[in-house]
């Protein structure tokens, strides 16, 4: 489902006799409200979990030469791997980095960090131009036109309508609505994190 799908079946799920928005912009009163719930509802799905796969993403720069930087877009909310050709480098944690590597020298990165702000540092300084390969996770994105899609796949979409039930039962005083929708929403989001998670992998036991 699209924004505007999305938001016709939110008016459909609360009962009302009415077909829902026509559009998705400019709208005020109930549809206005209608449509803040769902893309809020988006936007709370997507932080409740910082490594969904559907928001996995590979993105790549330049490490130019005699310098160890490398600027990330705005985009990216977290760091899986980088990669400069030849195998993934080793991460350290900004701290660990800042005392192991207080001076940096000519060479191949072999480490890397994120600092603070968002910016890939590297424990040395190529002698030529590397192409940086990075595996990231993305923020949350809004939904902004009729059709914007979210990310996440389709048989799941009707965990937004019940996130945004959940929102316009309890604005509307209706507790019943709202058990409802939190026990289809809990349930749903079971399957979400089975299917949209890593995996756990146990401990091997060294007994």
């Amino acid at each position: 489902m699209n924004y505007l799908q999305l938001c016709q079946r939110l008016v459909q799920e609360t009962g009302i006799a009415d077909s829902g928005p026509a559009n998705t912009a400019g709208q005020v009163g109930d549809y206005g409200r209608i449509i803040f719930w769902i893309n809020d509802a988006w936007l709370k799905i997507q932080s409740k979990r910082t490594n969904w796969h559907w928001m996995w993403a590979e993105g790549t720069g330049s490490l130019v030469a005699d310098a160890n930087t490398v600027t990330l877009p705005a985009t990216v909310e977290s760091i899986k791997r980088v990669s400069l050709g030849e195998g993934y480098l080793e991460r350290l944690s900004f701290d660990e980095f800042a005392d192991d590597y207080r001076v940096i020298s000519a060479g191949n990165p072999s480490v890397y960090t994120v600092r603070p702000d968002g910016i890939l540092l590297f424990n040395a300084k190529p002698t030529t131009t590397k192409t940086v390969t990075y595996q990231y996770y993305y923020v949350p994105t809004s939904l902004t036109t009729n059709t914007s899609i979210p990310g996440l796949p389709e048989r799941y979409h009707m965990l937004i309508v019940y996130q945004a039930l959940m929102s316009y039962a309890l604005f509307d005083e209706a507790p019943e609505l709202q058990r409802k929708a939190y026990d289809y929403f809990e349930s749903m989001l079971g399957d979400l994190h089975r299917d949209q998670l890593p995996a756990i992998t146990a401990p091997v036991s060294l007994a």
